[in-house]
């Protein structure tokens, strides 16, 4: 599982959660109660992010249609203002929900929510982008409701509970598809959301997801009463050895996290039982969110050690409280960004996948992971989901497994290319590698009588370049010019040097577990440091890059300055989120991988090297070394 943050242009939409259709009602749905305790976890997150919740009934008059007395097929229920229409007693639909009633007419059904109302219209007014959908039944009215928001525009995430049985999220799934313009929606426009899943979500964007010493400065903070304005910067200290630049990322998980920031009744409850922390400090967290402003480098900038990559200027218990969390996403994607583009430069033109995710520590950063490779120029992954959030390239080829579970290995060839005839790439090393080519040369003919052509072959293991070389002689003399070799197998950024250098025939490369853990540099010295609290300056105060060019356009210099120096140009640091929310829509990744291409492109020669460099110039403007200077006067004079 995953962990999925909520964002603004998310909503709620609870399906007919009716008396009369649970336990005891008229048209009861078999272990419909079951659902309650679980969309009641939906409903409380809601709420805590402050999204829009939606919620339908049937509000049938007296005489409908439907109904067995009127010759329809179903007992009376849901009668407009009987007990049997009101929501269920246990369900904690806040009074901010908007209510939509449906087929109030007496020759007029609807299992949509949308059909006949005005849902739509009331979700686009408020910039609804993404439903979570959940409530009774699956099989009737919840799957309508789904189709009807697929074929409006709308993405959809379905709440899925134990009570959902398997086979009306497979009808979910399957159709029917309905007519819709422009067209019937596809079916990887829905994913079902598992209690597991949400779990995970309220994990990952918990505020208790942090070290303890930011929840007890916290105590102190509102002991003392302190609470003004404070300015941290997330900055790296020291380069790491043998490196000569960093990427940027991480940028757009920050965001997600200060934008959905709050605590949980439960989170409330846990810190209240700790018996760490007073009654009153606990009470205080339950309207806490982030209301400040951050200023940020642009995902892939190229960034050097000293050079502020973020800026957080908010209330100090809010400034403080972040701290973890953030330097957790900037360094990690950061680290992992910078080793992937020393790839990229290493293997330039060259087709570049993603392996990491089985080796990678713990499933975020196996998907983080992905998505920073992308960033700095992959490209594609293995990870399924890095394709799903934030579409990014996916490929695959087959497992030894596969080869080994067929009797013959030119069987499990063939069949493998006719199963996918227009994307497969044979695994061809696990008992022979140059004997498993040969086998492709009649195979190909075969298969090219169906109109099936074989695009790749995969070496997993051996002597790289040496099998390359002759797997390439094989293909070759045996006419297969078109199928490239594609090799994986512990690679890094010097193993992808040395075999092109060597001139290895290799058109792409899977890179993994040395990628996705940053092998040999695993870390990144880094800090998120107080600059300025409640007016007063701190070393060395808030902070600006500005960039110099050379005459090509390669960077030739960087000037760190006081944010109040202003320079010819403009800052790298821009602001990107203002009273704890986005000033704008994020990029998309395809356009943040375009943006550091172009920031890798302009590094000077010495840098694009994997050797050990010069440090690359970083000039510290007069004004900072002042501040310092007037701060360490003062401090002395304070004894």
């Amino acid at each position: 599982m995953v962990a999925l943050a909520l964002v603004p242009g998310d909503a709620l939409l609870i399906v007919d959660l009716q008396n009369d259709f649970l336990p005891g009602g008229s048209l009861a749905v078999p272990r419909a109660g079951e659902v309650i305790a679980t969309l009641n976890g939906y409903l409380a997150l809601f709420v805590r992010r402050a999204l829009p919740i939606f919620a339908t009934r049937d509000w049938h008059p007296a005489k409908h249609y439907s109904f067995r007395e009127q010759g329809g097929s179903w007992p009376q229920h849901c009668i407009a203002e009987s007990s049997g229409a009101r929501f269920a007693d246990d369900l904690r639909l806040p009074a901010s929900a908007t209510v939509i009633s449906k087929a109030m007419r007496p020759d007029t059904d609807a299992y949509s929510g949308f059909a006949g109302t005005d849902l739509a219209e009331r979700l686009r007014a408020v910039g609804v982008r993404r439903l979570f959908v959940g409530g009774l039944a699956t099989d009737y009215c919840v799957l309508y409701t789904v189709l009807d928001a697929l074929c409006l525009g709308f993405s959809v995430l379905l709440c899925a509970t134990r009570y959902a049985p398997s086979m009306s999220l497979q009808a979910m799934a399957n159709g029917p598809w309905r007519a819709c313009s422009p067209g019937a929606p596809p079916q990887s426009s829905w994913h079902s959301l598992s209690g597991e899943t949400m779990g995970i979500m309220t994990t990952a964007a918990s505020p208790l997801l942090t070290d303890l010493y930011q929840l007890t400065m916290l105590q102190a903070y509102h002991d003392e009463r302190m609470n003004e304005l404070a300015a941290f910067e997330f900055f790296v200290r020291k380069m790491p050895e043998g490196r000569n630049f960093l990427v940027a990322a991480g940028l757009e998980q920050v965001l997600d996290f200060l934008e959905t920031l709050s605590f949980s009744a439960e989170e409330l409850a846990w810190l209240d039982a700790s018996g760490r922390f007073q009654q009153d400090f606990v009470d205080s967290l339950a309207d806490f969110r982030f209301t400040g402003e951050v200023h940020a480098m642009a995902e892939g900038t190229v960034f050097f050690p000293d050079e502020p990559m973020l800026r957080v200027v908010a209330l100090i218990r809010q400034a403080q409280l972040v701290e973890t969390r953030i330097i957790n996403l900037l360094q990690f994607q950061s680290l992992v960004a910078s080793k992937a583009a020393r790839c990229v430069l290493a293997a330039p033109d060259k087709l570049l996948i993603d392996f990491g995710l089985r080796r990678a520590h713990g499933a975020e950063a196996g998907l983080l992971s992905a998505r920073a490779s992308f960033l700095a120029g992959f490209s594609g992954s293995s990870n399924v989901m890095a394709g799903i959030n934030w579409d990014v390239p996916l490929f695959g080829t087959m497992a030894h497994s596969y080869v080994q579970a067929h009797d013959e290995e030119a069987t499990a060839f063939e069949h493998f290319a006719r199963s996918h005839p227009q994307a497969n790439t044979m695994l061809i090393d696990t008992y022979d590698t140059e004997a498993a080519a040969r086998k492709l040369l009649p195979l190909s003919t075969r298969l090219a009588r169906d109109g099936i052509a074989i695009q790749a072959v995969r070496i997993d293991s051996g002597d790289l370049g040496e099998h390359a070389r002759q797997v390439r002689r094989i293909l070759d003399e045996g006419g297969l010019h078109g199928i490239k070799i594609f090799a994986s197998g512990n690679l890094d950024e010097y193993q992808l040097r040395d075999l092109l250098a060597a001139g290895a025939p290799i058109d792409g490369f899977g890179v993994g577990t040395r990628m996705n853990t940053s092998a040999g540099r695993p870390y990144l010295d880094c800090a998120y440091k107080l600059q300025e609290y409640a007016g007063l300056t701190s070393w060395p105060g808030r902070k600006q890059v500005y960039r110099r060019l050379d005459d090509d356009g390669r960077f030739a210099g960087d000037l760190l300055t006081t944010a109040d120096d202003i320079q010819p140009g403009d800052g790298l640091l821009q602001p990107v989120m203002q009273d704890g929310r986005r000033r704008s829509p994020s990029p998309p990744l395809s356009m943040v991988r375009g943006y550091a291409a172009g920031q890798l492109g302009s590094l000077p020669g010495a840098l694009r090297r994997l050797d050990a460099a010069p440090a690359f110039p970083v000039q510290v403007s007069a004004r900072p070394r002042d501040l310092a200077h007037t701060i360490d006067q003062r401090r002395a004079a304070q004894g």
